[in-house]
């Protein structure tokens, strides 16, 4: 009776050794495939009064796409450090300007207008996330550091008027995990998302406190940057599939210095499944066009 308790008790032992070995390869074979696609290195931020991707960063996100921030914090493959005698082109914007960590620095449409203008220099500061306020504060942070000619801003038709804050967002201030560092992003996002545990933020009270904001008051900036100035909305799929050409609050400013232009109509008349990766978002076929679109635009204005 003896021998067969004891039998029973090592065969449980190596049934437990076994489940312990094989999850442990589970779990390395899953961490190589998540590194593979691209987990593991995720891109930080800057949360001050607003927030934004830090400097000089340079990485390989998903399959391989490269996203690199320079020494002045803009999103581009151009060499900013010796430029006096170029024509310095700004975008700002929300994610649409951004990109995705899915595109490849040298496949944003910011990149490609610049091939299309001579002797130019671009700078890409879109940010995931932003509001009008957000963009606003972004705009003239940076106007202050760096003289430019030419100032593009591309949003989304779902932007909105307000300011949004770091703590919304699964973005990382730093990301000090060694081992296992893909299983710990995919994971983190997924307790993030169901409001299990924070790993992104230290605290909610870091949010950023700004005054009310209205959409005159944007305007009222820009217009004392006095530069070159285009604005482009563009639609998101769910608009485009629902005939939605409804007039964007941004159209409704009047006597301004610059010019505005929504995209729906021409964006509505292509195969524009074909344009977007996902619901406001292009890709890389889409940022070709969509800087084609920029560059005939603003040459007819």
């Amino acid at each position: 009776m003896k021998f067969l308790m004891k039998t029973k008790k090592s065969i449980n032992k190596k049934i437990v050794f076994k489940i312990l070995i094989s999850l442990f390869i589970i779990t390395i074979c899953l961490e190589v495939f998540l590194r593979f696609v691209g987990f593991g290195n995720p891109i930080l931020y800057i949360n001050e009064t607003n927030y934004y991707p830090k400097s000089n960063q340079k990485i390989k996100r998903f399959m391989g796409s490269k996203f690199l921030t320079n020494n002045y914090g803009m999103r581009t493959n151009y060499d900013w450090n010796n430029i006096e005698q170029n024509y310095k082109i700004l975008f700002f914007g929300d994610s649409v300007t951004f990109g995705g960590s899915y595109i490849d620095n040298k496949d944003l449409f910011s990149e490609k207008f610049c091939q299309k203008i001579e002797n130019s220099v671009c700078g890409n500061y879109g940010v995931n996330g932003y509001k009008i306020n957000n963009i606003n504060l972004r705009i003239k942070n940076i106007s202050k550091k760096i003289n430019f000619d030419h100032l593009i801003i591309v949003v989304s038709s779902s932007i909105q008027l307000g300011h949004s804050n770091f703590y919304e967002f699964p973005f990382y201030e730093k990301f000090d995990y060694k081992i296992f560092k893909s299983s710990f992003e995919i994971l983190n996002h997924i307790l993030f998302k169901y409001n299990i545990k924070n790993n992104y933020h230290t605290s909610k009270n870091s949010s950023n406190k700004v005054s009310k904001y209205n959409l005159n008051e944007f305007i009222k900036s820009l217009n004392k940057l006095n530069k070159k100035i285009n604005i482009f909305i563009l639609p998101t799929l769910e608009d485009l599939n629902g005939n939605l050409n409804k007039k964007h609050f941004l159209e409704d400013v009047k006597n301004i210095n610059f010019n505005i232009y929504n995209t729906y109509n021409e964006i509505k008349n292509l195969n524009y499944f074909d344009l977007y990766f996902n619901n406001a978002h292009l890709n890389k076929k889409g940022h070709e066009y969509f800087s084609k679109m920029i560059y005939d635009k603003i040459n007819e204005f």
